[in-house]
C-alpha cells in the first residue's frame, strides 16, 4: 500500500530530523510506520528519503568539502608551479575523516543484520536509554580545543567506531561519535563538523543498500502518484535535515548535545509503553 500525501510529509520530516539528529533514525522510522498502521517502508521510500538527507548535508558541509577538494588537488601540482601556500589543514582534516569513515565500513556490513533488532520494541527502548546516558555524560567533562593537528589516528578511529553505532537500532551513530570526541578533548564545533561528513558516508551506504533492495524487489504497481508523494517525502527530508545542522551547529556554540538524552530517555519510556500495548 502506497503511502498518502500527508503521510509521505510526515515521514520525511521525521525521518531526515532523526538522520541528522543524535536520535537513532530506524527506531523512529519503526515507531512511526506502527503509528500509521504498516509494517515497513518501501525500499524506494528509504532511497528517497536517504537521498533527500544526503542533499542536505553535502549542501551544509559544502564549505568544508570545497576546502578539502581544492587542498588535495593543490597537493598534486608540483611546489615550485604552486601559486598559494598549501592548506595542510584540510589535508589533515581529509586523513582524519578516511580514518574516521574506516569503520563505518565495517557498520555498513553488519547494517542489515542488525536492523532486525528494531522489531523488538523493548531491546529499542533499553538501546534508546543507553543513548540518552551516552549523550549525558560529556556535559560532565570540560570542553576541548582538539582539532585534526592535534588529534591521533587513535583518537579518530574511536570516533569512527562511534559512529559505527548508526547500525545498532536505538542508538545513534552521530551522537555517540559526538560524546566520544568530547571525551577525546576535540573542539565541539570542528568535531560536529568532520561528524557531519562522516555521516555522509553512512547515509550513502544505507542509500546503497535501499537501490539494492528496490532492484531486488523491482518496480512494480510504481505510478505517477507514488513517485509524486515520495518526491515529497525528499524534500520534507531534505528541509527537516537541512534545519537539524542548522540546530547543532548552534547547540555546539552553546550548550552543546546533552538536552537530547533527556530526549532519548522520554523516547525510550514511549517505545516501552507502546511494546506493552502492542
Amino acid at each position: 500500500m502506497s503511502f498518502g500525501w500527508l503521510q509521505s510529509l510526515i515521514f520525511g520530516v521525521i525521518t531526515g530530523l532523526a538522520e541528522v539528529l543524535p536520535v537513532s533514525a530506524p527506531v523512529h522510522s519503526r515507531v512511526l510506520m506502527k503509528f500509521m498502521g504498516r509494517g515497513n517502508a518501501s525500499p524506494m521510500l528509504d532511497l528517497f528519503i536517504h537521498l533527500g538527507v544526503l542533499a542536505a548535508l553535502y549542501v551544509s558541509c559544502l564549505t568544508h568539502i570545497l576546502k578539502i577538494v581544492r587542498a588535495r588537488n593543490m597537493a598534486r601540482i608540483p611546489k615550485r608551479k604552486r601559486k598559494r601556500p598549501l592548506d595542510t589543514k584540510s589535508l589533515m582534516d581529509w586523513k582524519l575523516l578516511v580514518t574516521m569513515l574506516l569503520p563505518v565500513i565495517l557498520g555498513l556490513v553488519f547494517y542489515r543484520r542488525l536492523a532486525a533488532l528494531s522489531e523488538n520494541m523493548i531491546i529499542m527502548a533499553t538501546l534508546l536509554f543507553l543513548n540518552g546516558l551516552i549523550l549525558y555524560i560529556p556535559q560532565f567533562l570540560p570542553s576541548g580545543n582538539k582539532d585534526c593537528r592535534t588529534l591521533s589516528r587513535v583518537e579518530g578511529l574511536l570516533m569512527g567506531l562511534g559512529g559505527v553505532c548508526f547500525a545498532v537500532p536505538g542508538l545513534s551513530g552521530v551522537g555517540t561519535a559526538l560524546s566520544v570526541a568530547s571525551v577525546s578533548g576535540v573542539d565541539r564545533k570542528y568535531g560536529l563538523s568532520m561528524i557531519l561528513l562522516m555521516n555522509m558516508g553512512i547515509v550513502a551506504g544505507e542509500a546503497v543498500y535501499d537501490f539494492l533492495d528496490l532492484l531486488a524487489a523491482g518496480f512494480s504497481g510504481l505510478s505517477i502518484m507514488i513517485l509524486l508523494s515520495y518526491l515529497l517525502a525528499a524534500v520534507a527530508a531534505f528541509v527537516s535535515a537541512f534545519l537539524a545542522v542548522k540546530l547543532l551547529r548552534s547547540l555546539s556554540e552553546d550548550r552543546g548535545f546533552g538536552w537530547f538524552a533527556y530526549y532519548s530517555w522520554g523516547a525510550a519510556l514511549f517505545t516501552f509503553v507502546l511494546s506493552l500495548m502492542a
